[in-house]
């Protein structure tokens, strides 16, 4: 079983993985963080708990966060996930209050709060939220079990490169400071980059959408609209947060390295770059380096048409 409290920015592919981790037994969540990413953070937050109604699971509790970068204006990513961050896929609006807990104290308050050192804090978004939980709370970094999060363009596979810019994955690109901080933490840290996450055989095609479409589960036939998006308006359904989550799973499904990373923070052309250094042991963290997409693909499938 796995403790995890989350933040997040749904987003299509957060969604996703937000439906794996409800579908799966292993995984006890605690908590839902919104920040502002893939969309503003009213959108964000709205989407959690859109998703959490629809699968019957707004006893969840969700906490609103940072409406911006630490250093810069939002650049939000509705042209890649529809102007509702869901790819239109029709949810109604929410009607489960939110936490009066900014997202910062109610991160810390759950992690402190549980017994020796059992909760994962999963970050699928920028971490403009965890920077500031870290920061207002020194000791947080070394009470949670660890961080597993989705960011960064390592240059350690051929799929490697940007999709904010040719050389910076959104999450950090968004903001660099925010994912700097939380990178030399001394938390115990797992990252996820687009090494792994834009490997072609983790991808959902239209193939894999018919399969989804067959299922008759509420958890199925929200996958299926959120995929229909991807599929139809960018060729495949990019899986970077499920694969995320996955990971919880079945840890043999990525290959990790330890590395020294760098995280660029100029307003230069490298904004957001993440560079891998000479190894220094006391700011090393895991970093994905090869992933079994069929393995992944396979995984995910069968969970989301589980009754």
């Amino acid at each position: 079983m796995h403790k995890i409290v989350w933040d997040m920015d749904p987003g299509i592919d957060d969604a996703l993985a937000l439906i794996l981790a409800l579908q799966s037994p292993e995984i006890q969540l605690l908590g839902i963080t919104a920040v502002a990413g893939n969309a503003p953070v009213e959108i964000t937050g709205a989407n959690v708990r859109r998703v959490l109604e629809y699968l019957k699971a707004d006893s969840i509790p969700v906490a609103m966060g940072a409406a911006a970068p630490l250093n810069h204006p939002l650049e939000d990513a509705l042209s890649y996930h529809g102007p509702d961050g869901l790819g239109n896929c029709g949810l109604p609006p929410p009607v489960t209050p939110l936490s009066l807990d900014k997202a910062w104290d109610f991160l810390a308050h759950l992690i402190s709060g549980a017994p020796g050192g059992e909760i994962t804090l999963v970050a699928t978004g920028p971490l403009t939220n965890v920077a500031r939980a870290f920061e207002l709370y020194p000791a947080l970094p070394a009470v949670v079990k660890g961080v597993v999060l989705m960011g960064g363009a390592y240059g350690l596979t051929p799929y490697a490169t940007g999709n904010c810019t040719p050389f910076a994955e959104f999450n950090i690109w968004q903001d660099p400071e925010a994912a700097s901080r939380v990178f030399h933490s001394g938390a115990d840290i797992f990252a996820l980059g687009l090494d792994v996450t834009k490997d072609p055989a983790t991808c959902l095609g239209s193939g894999h959408l018919e399969q989804i479409k067959a299922g008759r589960t509420p958890a199925a036939r929200l996958a299926a609209r959120l995929v229909e998006y991807g599929v139809k308006y960018h060729g495949c359904c990019g899986m970077h947060d499920p694969l995320t989550v996955a990971t919880l799973l079945n840890s043999s499904l990525v290959d990790f390295a330890l590395a020294n990373v760098e995280i660029v923070e100029s307003e230069d052309w490298d904004r957001g770059a993440t560079r891998i250094l000479p190894a220094d042991g006391s700011r090393m963290i895991h970093v994905g380096h090869a992933v079994n997409g069929c393995r992944f693909v396979k995984l995910f499938l069968s969970r989301i048409l589980e009754k």
